[in-house]
């Protein structure tokens, strides 16, 4: 496995003539921080305590969805009981509150890691947070939780949802079958980019929107109205952000972080 992983990044490193990876621009060292974790489901940076929280598998357990944390400064790992299958995992920076949604509703944890039940009793498996928290249950169906009330997603009524996120310019892309949909918040014109085959959908710490798709890392231009390809990194389970902008992500059982080298990018 780790062979398979040092080829795919030697790969992605000589396409760009960049001794680590290209990436926005800019080239980065490759380090992997964390081995051998199995299928990630969602995954978030908490810059207040350089925590990684990220949903998993473990395969010996049932129920067998956790959800786990990394600490990058000291390396300290485990797992957080309390969340049935927690399956999506979300953070508002502001308030440094992290979300939780698993099999029994939505969750937040306290500051020592420990969770508390909110109001919202559906079995959650995608979350987003900016300026509200945004789910998606496993009938595929979005909403919103806002201040405890939970109502329909207006924009997304009626459309089968996998996956969503809300970006700087109140866009809502969500995905449907691995195809990418956006769509304006306050309206019901639903615009379709169905040319790619999306896996990943995330922002930045300033809520700049990435698409990862099956040929590449996208980001989208919101003066085009289209995808603007920043890296060929392929095979991505998840990708989050530091508050300096630099990529985190999952490939393979591995976390993977890209920590900025300031050479020239020869092109």
């Amino acid at each position: 496995m780790k062979l398979l992983l040092f080829t795919i990044l030697v790969s992605w490193a000589s396409a760009q003539k960049c001794p680590g990876i290209f990436f926005n621009y800019r080239c980065y060292e490759i380090e992997i921080i964390k081995e051998g974790i199995s299928n990630i489901h969602q995954l978030v940076f908490n810059d207040n305590d350089n925590t990684l929280y990220f949903t998993f598998d473990q395969i010996a357990r049932t129920p067998s969805r956790a959800l786990g944390f990394f600490n990058i400064d000291d390396e300290s790992a485990g797992v957080i009981d309390g969340i049935r299958n927690a399956t999506a995992v979300t953070i508002d920076k502001r308030r440094n509150r992290i979300y939780v949604g698993g099999s029994d509703g939505l969750f937040f944890l306290h500051q020592n890691k420990v969770p508390e039940k909110l109001p919202v009793n559906d079995n959650i498996i995608n979350l987003f947070f900016k300026d509200v928290v945004y789910f998606v249950n496993r009938r595929r169906q979005a909403y919103k939780f806002d201040y405890g009330n939970v109502t329909p997603l207006q924009e997304t009524n009626g459309e089968a949802v996998d996956k969503l996120i809300v970006d700087d310019d109140n866009n809502i892309l969500f995905v449907q079958n691995r195809k990418l949909f956006r769509v304006k918040i306050g309206t019901r014109a639903i615009n379709t980019h169905e040319r790619y085959i999306v896996d990943v959908l995330t922002t930045d710490y300033l809520y700049k929107p990435y698409v990862c798709a099956t040929s590449g890392v996208y980001v989208y231009n919101k003066y085009k109205y289209a995808l603007d390809k920043v890296a060929n990194i392929y095979d991505l389970r998840e990708l989050t952000f530091t508050k300096q902008g630099e990529p985190i992500y999952a490939v393979v059982d591995n976390i993977v972080k890209l920590n900025y080298n300031p050479i020239p990018y020869i092109p």
